[in-house]
């Protein structure tokens, strides 16, 4: 077993309940998707509606990723 002053972050168990949750998932997948689809869609000159789905594309992205960071534990500390 690792030693908890090993990682940055510890691993969490909650975190990864969430991380691995089918429908959460489910949802984040759905979010996502639409978000991409409107993003494609979006007339040329309409920026507004790009930038504002890009971002929640972005959004979901960084959040599905905070969890499986806090899911996992965070990179080990470097060796000093």
């Amino acid at each position: 077993m690792a030693d908890e002053q090993e990682f940055e972050v510890l691993p969490n168990g909650e975190a990864h309940r969430l991380h691995t949750d089918p429908y959460l998932n489910q949802i984040l997948d759905g979010m996502e998707h639409e978000a991409l689809e409107r993003c494609v869609a979006a007339n040329p000159s309409d920026h507004e509606t790009r930038q504002i789905s890009a971002m929640e594309v972005r959004a979901i992205r960084s959040l599905r990723a905070k969890l499986k960071t806090f899911a996992e534990g965070k990179t080990k500390r470097p060796a000093r």
